[in-house]
């Protein structure tokens, strides 16, 4: 999958995703991350939280399960996870979306993010295979913020995950102040070149949405 030079030079200058520290994150190996990163993650449960955002409203997921990725997809990351390519074998039959904004070619204010630079976020792969798009084969995860699109009953599943690149701070905060991927959708639908279409990985997460 060809992505733009732009989406590639930004996640070079992201630092690492982060989160609220939980217990779990103390056993780097328990979260599938860390040195000697699992391939596929889901090994070992663990708990913790991270902020996210649903339909207008400020909402919480609680982590229950490492990450997978679907090894059934080339990638040189230690974790096995790729972007740009969609998986083939998904962790379950039912799972849902979740869309994380990624800033392109400017910074965020790292605190003011759902996963912000610093610390690894819970329940997340350390690295992933930007190969894809001419980056190395074993980048760290960017910074992102977290978007559903259902509560799925405050019941924890799987959830399918697709970056979106924003490029310029203010369309980045205009999103995050209507708190829903319907604005993000209508931004892609109406053609603003601020917003890339979603663009997939072979990431899964494990986590319930509480309001």
């Amino acid at each position: 999958m060809k992505l733009p030079t732009l989406f590639a030079a930004a996640v070079a200058a992201l630092a690492l995703c982060s989160a609220v520290p939980s217990l779990a994150q103390q056993s780097p190996m328990a979260m599938g991350n860390g040195i000697g990163e699992l391939r596929g993650g889901g090994a070992f449960n663990v708990y913790g939280r991270t902020d996210n955002s649903d339909s207008g409203q400020r909402t919480t997921d609680v982590y229950t399960h490492a990450w997978y990725c679907d090894t059934s997809v080339k990638a040189g990351s230690t974790s096995g996870c790729e972007l740009g390519t969609t998986f083939n074998k998904p962790p379950a039959a039912q799972y849902d979306p979740l869309y994380i904004t990624v800033p392109l070619g400017f910074t965020v204010p790292p605190m003011t993010m759902d996963c912000p630079s610093g610390l690894v976020c819970v329940d997340h792969p350390v690295t992933i295979d930007l190969s894809a798009i001419g980056m190395s084969s074993n980048a760290m995860l960017p910074g992102h913020d977290h978007y559903t699109t259902t509560l799925n009953g405050g019941h924890a599943e799987w959830w399918d995950v697709l970056v979106i690149g924003v490029k310029g701070a203010k369309t980045y905060e205009m999103i995050k102040a209507h708190r829903s991927y319907a604005y993000i959708q209508r931004l892609i639908k109406a053609g603003n070149k601020n917003v890339t279409a979603p663009i997939p990985t072979n990431i899964f997460l494990y986590f319930a949405v509480n309001p």
